[in-house]
């Protein structure tokens, strides 16, 4: 197990975070952008001295539930799913700012690892779907996804259901 898994174990069998696998998310799997953020979080905050378990944990939940939100408040509605989870006070206002310039600014030297570690994550999840493209990867998975996807499987029924 490595160290940032350490901090996190928990966390990785539980059902929503285990349903991003099929949930997209910048063209790829959430799940992969979550475990791109903690490793991120993970280095950063080490670089940054902050708390490494605060910021992985907030990394791998920060986008929890997204959908139910916009760019403005999904954060907010991840730091509730967090608090209920029994998240401490840290964890859930890294995760409630990490969309900032977008939501609240970060208060705390952890929030800001969320939100550099997140920005770098969408980065590389971008790089992710490009270089997929180049063996087909990226589209056969966009698909896979729009199948699996709750969000997508609802908005096809909508369609069809006005046609």
């Amino acid at each position: 197990m490595t160290a940032w898994e350490q901090h996190i174990s928990d966390l990785l069998a539980h059902p929503k975070v285990l349903e991003t696998r099929d949930h997209m998310h910048h063209s790829i799997p959430k799940h992969d952008h979550l475990l791109r953020s903690v490793r991120l979080s993970f280095r950063l905050s080490r670089l940054l001295r902050a708390n490494p378990r605060v910021c992985t944990r907030a990394a791998l939940i920060h986008d929890i539930d997204s959908r139910q939100g916009t760019l403005w408040n999904h954060g907010a509605i991840a730091a509730r799913w967090a608090a209920a989870q029994g998240e401490c006070v840290e964890v859930c206002g890294a995760i409630e700012s990490h969309m900032y310039p977008f939501g609240p600014t970060p208060t705390s030297r952890e929030a800001w690892v969320l939100v550099l570690a997140d920005k770098f994550a969408s980065i590389g999840d971008f790089s992710q779907f490009l270089r997929g493209l180049l063996d087909g990867s990226s589209m056969a998975m966009r698909r896979r996804l729009r199948r699996s996807d709750p969000y997508y499987r609802q908005r096809r029924r909508l369609r069809l259901h006005r046609t």
